[in-house]
């Protein structure tokens, strides 16, 4: 479970998470530990493609997690949001979780843990979502889906759609500029016109800027949004 996790990674659940300068000084041991454990290679490798799947989380997850949200808190006035509501916010408090978890296990960052708020746990689900509306978590994380979605989802692929870009210029370079030049004239990646192979083997070499771009800011990149996830999320 998420919770087994971030207990394992910030050591005891609420003792992990300190006040004041304590809690910058055991986030930055935190992050330099989950770097050490994985190695600084392996780690600045793996971060474009976490990044790619937080990313698509955000895209596929947490847009219509959002959507459903909105839509059955719309409903509660003719009645069927009363019944809805409670099954969607389930969902995302799970997501949520989830997404704690990866903060603590690629971040190594201290992670507060989830306020379950059990007013209305076992009741009817009319009591529930009344229980959920009066909630400031269940608005926090709905908040969280918003930013998740969209500065999250832009800090996540940067640094993959600058990797992919780099390749995409080696490619060119290999030869596939010829066939684009011939259907399409002059093909232009970056501020390179493409139309022989001297001008493909500069975008190569632009790309590999894109490349070592991409892989260097990877890292620091993944950190700000699992940082950004932790700083909106909360206790929510």
């Amino acid at each position: 479970m998420a919770t087994e996790v971030l207990e394992r990674t910030t050591g005891h659940g609420d003792a992990g998470v300190v006040a004041g300068g304590g809690r910058g000084l055991a986030a930055r041991d935190g992050e330099r530990g989950a770097v050490s454990r994985e190695g600084w290679g392996a780690a600045t490798a793996r971060a474009p493609w976490r990044g790619l799947g937080v990313a698509l989380a955000g895209l596929f997850v947490s847009v219509p997690l959002f959507c459903l949200a909105v839509v059955s808190i719309s409903l509660i006035p003719v009645g069927i949001g009363l019944f809805t509501t409670p099954v969607v916010f389930g969902w995302i408090a799970n997501f949520a979780d989830w997404r704690r978890s990866l903060v603590a296990e690629w971040g190594g960052l201290p992670v507060p843990p989830a306020r379950r708020d059990e007013v209305g746990e076992g009741a009817p689900a009319p009591a529930r979502t009344l229980a959920l509306l009066g909630d400031p978590a269940s608005w926090r994380q709905l908040w969280w889906l918003l930013v998740d979605m969209t500065a999250g989802v832009f800090t996540a692929l940067l640094p993959v759609g600058l990797v992919a870009n780099g390749v995409w210029g080696w490619v060119l370079a290999a030869g596939v500029w010829e066939p684009i030049h011939d259907a399409d004239g002059t093909h232009w990646y970056a501020f390179v016109p493409v139309n022989d192979q001297a001008s493909a083997n500069l975008a190569a070499l632009t790309g590999t800027g894109f490349l070592l771009v991409g892989l260097l800011t990877a890292s620091v990149l993944l950190r700000g949004h699992l940082r950004l996830t932790r700083a909106v999320l909360g206790t929510a």
